[in-house]
């Protein structure tokens, strides 16, 4: 009787926890998440479909955590940046990231609007840029010795095509503003190499991101950034239709906690992630 008794002291906490442990599980939310394909420090680290455990990136890092003070499981794929927005608009995945807003991207999915202010000015609802990923500045890479001139309105001496990645918002900004086609062949690595090589005028990315790759090449000596930007930007995580129609209140507190996330952490995020 009393090993009958000393089984049960025993065993009962054990049962008890593993009651917990289910329930935390069963409570979890899964939240499935587009990214593009490509590394892009220190943004997104690895290409292809590989996820680094160790170091996956500033926003793969940002959004997990975030999400997780909700109980949100946030399940990762990667694709190429035009075949994510394709399945966003497809509700077949919950959100992508990271989107800079346009107009005609509402069809594709849901961006965090600021319907107060839309409802205090009486104009179209705006995407509440204190809920973005981060503000960014695409900036054009170019050879130390390049004759490519770049005031901030107009471009001067554009011997050779820039590049740019494909489906890309300074893509359309390079046709519609300057009249000019981007050569979107290549990845960034490439483009910037090619820059270097002298078969590029010049190469456009984000700034940071630029500039990591530029370290890790070996090329910093050899391509400058022209001043000023060529576009400053917003980047939001979209969320899909479906899920949000379904989940309206819960979608508008993801975005809350990431932003939360983000005043509180990205200096540190940036600091501690390595080159």
């Amino acid at each position: 009787m009393k090993r009958h008794h000393d089984y049960l002291k025993r065993a009962i906490p054990l049962l008890f926890s593993i009651f917990l442990a289910h329930n935390a599980t069963a409570s979890e939310r899964n939240f499935r998440i587009c990214f593009e394909d490509k590394s892009f420090p220190p943004f997104t680290m690895g290409s292809g479909d590989f996820i680094p455990e160790t170091n996956p990136g500033i926003f793969v890092t940002m959004i997990s955590e975030a999400l997780a003070k909700i109980d949100v499981k946030a399940g990762y794929i990667r694709r190429p940046w035009k075949r994510c927005l394709a399945l966003l608009e497809n509700n077949e995945i919950d959100a992508v990231f990271p989107s800079i807003y346009l107009k005609e991207r509402e069809a594709l999915g849901q961006y965090p609007f600021d319907s107060n202010a839309s409802s205090e000015t009486g104009a179209d609802a705006a995407p509440d840029f204190d809920r973005r990923l981060l503000r960014v500045s695409y900036m054009l890479f170019a050879r130390s010795d390049t004759v490519l001139m770049w005031d901030g309105t107009a471009f001067n001496n554009v011997e050779m095509s820039i590049g740019a990645p494909l489906g890309y918002v300074v893509v359309k900004r390079l046709k519609e503003d300057f009249g000019l086609e981007a050569n979107t062949v290549h990845s960034p690595e490439k483009g910037l190499s090619l820059v270097a090589e002298g078969h590029l005028a010049a190469y456009i990315i984000e700034r940071n991101i630029g500039r990591e790759l530029l370290a890790r090449s070996g090329l910093v000596n050899e391509i400058v950034e022209l001043k000023p930007a060529f576009a400053e930007y917003d980047w939001y995580m979209m969320i899909s239709h479906k899920f949000y129609s379904e989940n309206r209140e819960f979608s508008e507190e993801i975005w809350s906690e990431i932003a939360t996330y983000r005043r509180q952490s990205i200096e540190d995020l940036f600091e501690n992630t390595p080159e």
